[in-house]
C-alpha cells in the first residue's frame, strides 16, 4: 500500500487526469515535457508517472513553459477556503483530504489546515503523531508562527495538523486581543508560499470557526443528502451571514451535495431542495456515496489510488475543478 507521497500512475491514469488524448502519451515523454519511468510490478516492468513528474508536468504547463496554453495561468480564484458545517457526519473531513490531494495532484502548491481538534484530516492525510506537533492553538495562544507550526506530508502538499489539544482552545482564545483576526493574520505571513490554502473546521459554530470565516475568500458548506443535514443548512447560511455583516466581509459560498444515493427517494427529494432553496450555492458537481473513498479514507490516500476509474474520482475530479475555478 503506498502513500500519497509515493504514488504512481499508469499512463492512461494520467491521460485521464490530464485530459488529454493517450496517444500523445509517447511525444510527451520523447519531447521531455513528461518524466516516465519504469517500475517493477509482478512479473512485468510497467510504465508509471510518479507523483512529482505529474505536479511538473502541470507546473511547466501553467507556466507556459512548454507552449501550450490551455491551462496556462489557471490560478484558484479563491485562494483561501474552507470547508465547513455546524453538524457533524456530512463528511467533510474526508471531503477535504480528497480535495487538497487532487489540487496538489494538479502541481499547485497547497497548505491544508486542521481545525478540527479530532484531527481527522490529520490523519487523512496519514500523520498519526500529531499529538507531539505543534498546531493552531499553539499560533494564536502561544504566538508561535504559523511556519513553525507546517509540515510537510507529500510534494506541494504542507499541512498544519491538529489533536485533542485543540479542543480546548475556545476559552483562551475568547481571552485574546484581536481574536477573530489572529488567525487571518498568521495565514497571511505565509500566504505568497502557496498557491491555495485549505482548512478542514470543527463542527460547531465557535470562536475559531469563526476566525476562520473572516480569512476565508471561499466556504464550502458540506450538506450531506438527507433530512437533518438539509434542516441546519438555514443555520449554516445565517452564521455566514452574521460574520459578514459584522466583519464587513463579503464570502463566496458554495454548497456540496454529499453522500448522494440516487437509489434512495430521499436523497433525490434532498437534493432536489438543496438546488431549489440554494440554487445561487449549490455545486453542479454532487459527491455520490461511494466505497471507494471509505476506502481511499482506511487507507489514508487519494480515491486514484483506490479505483481510478470510479465514480468516486470522477466526482472529486469535477468538484475541484469547480470549488478550483468558477
Amino acid at each position: 500500500m503506498a502513500s500519497f507521497r509515493d504514488i504512481c500512475f499508469t499512463p492512461n491514469e494520467f491521460a485521464s487526469i490530464a485530459q488529454i488524448d493517450k496517444n500523445l502519451i509517447s511525444s510527451l515523454e520523447t519531447s521531455g515535457a513528461l518524466k516516465i519511468i519504469r517500475r517493477r510490478l509482478g512479473s512485468a516492468d510497467r510504465k508509471m508517472i510518479p507523483l512529482e513528474n505529474m505536479q511538473e508536468y502541470f507546473q511547466n504547463i501553467r507556466s507556459g513553459r512548454h507552449g501550450d496554453q490551455r491551462i496556462q495561468s489557471l490560478q484558484p480564484k479563491h485562494k483561501i477556503q474552507m470547508f465547513y458545517n455546524v453538524k457533524g457526519g456530512t463528511g467533510k473531513s474526508t471531503l477535504t483530504a480528497q480535495y487538497v490531494m487532487k489540487t496538489a495532484m494538479l502541481g499547485l502548491k497547497v497548505l491544508a489546515i486542521d481545525l478540527d481538534g479530532q484531527g481527522h484530516l490529520t490523519v487523512n492525510l496519514d500523520i498519526l503523531d500529531a499529538h507531539e506537533r505543534p498546531t493552531v492553538y499553539d499560533v494564536l495562544i502561544n504566538d508561535l508562527p504559523l511556519s513553525d507550526a507546517i509540515m510537510n506530508v507529500a510534494p506541494c502538499l504542507d499541512l498544519v495538523p491538529a489533536n485533542l489539544g485543540l479542543c480546548n482552545i475556545e476559552i483562551p482564545l475568547n481571552n485574546k486581543s484581536r481574536r477573530e483576526y489572529r488567525l487571518s493574520e498568521a495565514i497571511a505571513k505565509v500566504a505568497d508560499q502557496y498557491d491555495l490554502i485549505v482548512s478542514d473546521t470543527n463542527p460547531a459554530a465557535s470562536i475559531l470557526n469563526g476566525s476562520m470565516l473572516v480569512a476565508a475568500e471561499l466556504v464550502n458548506v458540506v450538506c450531506a443528502t438527507n433530512p437533518l443535514s438539509f434542516h441546519g443548512m438555514s443555520l449554516v447560511m445565517a452564521t455566514i451571514e452574521d460574520m459578514e455583516r459584522e466583519f464587513k466581509h463579503n464570502l463566496e459560498v458554495k454548497i456540496v451535495p454529499n453522500m448522494y444515493d440516487n437509489r434512495e427517494v430521499i436523497s433525490q427529494e434532498v437534493l432536489g431542495e438543496l438546488r431549489s432553496q440554494f440554487s445561487q450555492h449549490c455545486t453542479h458537481a454532487v459527491v455520490n456515496r461511494s466505497a471507494d473513498l471509505n476506502e481511499a479514507t482506511k487507507r489514508r490516500t487519494t480515491v486514484w489510488d483506490v479505483n481510478s476509474k470510479g465514480i468516486a474520482a470522477q466526482d472529486i475530479k469535477a468538484l475541484t475543478h469547480e470549488l478550483l475555478f468558477s
